[in-house]
């Protein structure tokens, strides 16, 4: 499968994306790439080369604010907000699930966090995923949960230290 990820754009057919989450679809077709426009959010889409306005897969980045200093000792002793980046959204059309195009989007949001990382400061990368279920995909790359003590929440975080090795580890 050959792919291109890049920042959605006016060309890109987001109507027809489809991943079975209809919260998802509709973040992608009605305000994705407005936010992107304005700079709330980055939204980065999936298309085969063949076929560049379809839309494989996608995923949304933020800037982000730990008011709480995730359990790392490193970071403990700074009481105040730290910056972050946020994986808000990442969704794989139904017809490309399972050929493993989640992990190349998270990959990808993965590097452009150490891009960020390199320009200001940032401790890692957050996700709040919206379901248990995939908290183990997450855990395979090495995120662990942001507030191990409060079992309601799914948060998780990828410490910078680790984006960078992942980065350099698979080439992103």
């Amino acid at each position: 499968m050959s792919l291109i990820i890049e920042e959605i754009t006016r060309n890109h057919d987001r109507k027809i994306f489809d991943c079975g989450i209809e919260e998802l679809n509709r973040f992608l077709q009605q305000q994705a790439r407005q936010k992107s426009v304005k700079h709330i959010s980055k939204t980065y889409v999936a298309c085969q080369e063949s076929s560049s306005k379809t839309i494989t897969g996608y995923y949304t980045l933020t800037g982000y604010s730990v008011t709480v200093p995730p359990a790392h000792q490193y970071y403990q002793k700074y009481p105040h907000p730290l910056s972050a980046v946020k994986l808000t959204r990442l969704a794989v059309a139904t017809s490309y699930q399972g050929q493993r195009l989640g992990e190349m989007l998270l990959i990808d949001a993965i590097y452009r966090t150490v891009l960020v990382a390199d320009q200001i400061s940032t401790i890692g990368l957050f996700v709040d995923p919206m379901m248990a279920t995939v908290v183990s995909f997450y855990e395979q790359y090495g995120f662990c949960l942001a507030y191990p003590e409060d079992e309601t929440k799914l948060d998780m975080w990828l410490p910078i230290e680790t984006c960078i090795e992942l980065a350099s580890t698979l080439g992103a």
